[in-house]
């Protein structure tokens, strides 16, 4: 697999991915270097070149069980996103929305029979 640049996902592990004891070393450092080229490859903006890459691609699609470093780490990646991010929906949906005890206030207006003027208006507050 090669190495295309640093892979830093900032949204779900802000402080890194050795902060929330999430991964292992040997994960952190697949993660790291490996994570961007297996994000893309997913993604499909990344054509795979070498056997690796496309035995990653495979074990992703379920055409062989997942036996290499690069997938297993992958899938506990998307496990734990997936588990962020659905967690993230549940606690917007438990956001209540603001209530307001005061009754609204009334507005009148005087009901005269002049339509050649302005009606004057009458608030009750």
């Amino acid at each position: 697999m090669r190495n295309i640049g640093v892979f830093l996902d900032e949204l779900h592990f802000p402080f890194g991915f050795t902060a929330d004891d999430m991964f292992d070393t040997k994960e952190v450092t697949i993660l790291e270097n490996f994570g961007l080229t297996m994000s893309k490859l997913q993604e499909g903006s990344l054509l795979p070149l070498t056997a690796a890459e496309h035995y990653f691609l495979a074990e992703l699609d379920g055409e062989f069980p997942i036996t290499s470093e690069f997938s297993r780490c992958w899938r506990k990646y998307n496990s734990k996103v997936t588990r962020l991010d659905n967690n993230a929906r549940v606690r917007q949906k438990l956001k209540r929305k603001a209530s307001c005890d005061d009754e609204p206030e009334l507005i009148k207006i005087a009901d005269d029979d002049d339509d050649d003027g302005y009606t004057e208006l009458e608030f009750e507050l």
